[in-house]
């Protein structure tokens, strides 16, 4: 068994971007994400929200038909106000959401990176499988 790490960042208001969103509308948004993320994650279908407080969201996620991932699974978000959000999934996976201040310092620069742990139970580190199975999860993350 082998973990796949992968982190990706993007700018959240690249130059161009109108609106320029703010550091609480970009918390509102991965809130939103948190509840309803086949309306942010194209692989998605559907979310059911399963038990819900002020901190935490547990739901059941089911994906689209995709090689190498499954189709459902049960999850816990732990939301970090004002800049975290910590998924942790029942096959042992983790995944990050994370707001965070750009190089320029300024707080209409910021970031939004993805920090995934994904559990490969039939695959080996280094493996040409892991490799393969990173490839197809960068696609659909």
């Amino acid at each position: 068994m082998a973990t796949l790490n992968i982190a990706v960042s993007s700018p959240i208001n690249p130059p161009g971007a109108h609106p320029v969103l703010t550091r609480d509308q970009a918390w509102a948004g991965l809130t939103r994400k948190a509840r309803r993320p086949q309306d942010f994650v194209p692989i998605v279908d559907s979310c059911k929200i399963v038990q819900e407080n002020e901190t935490t969201i547990e739901a059941i996620v089911n994906f689209k038909p995709v090689p190498g991932h499954p189709l459902s699974i049960r999850e816990t978000c732990t939301l970090r106000e004002p800049c975290r959000l910590d998924y942790a999934m029942e096959d042992g996976s983790s995944a990050s959401n994370v707001i965070s201040t750009g190089p320029g310092g300024a707080d209409m620069d910021m970031l939004l990176t993805f920090v995934f742990a994904w559990e490969c139970p039939d695959a080996q580190a280094g493996s040409e499988e892991l490799k393969r199975i990173g490839e197809s999860r960068k696609k659909v993350t």
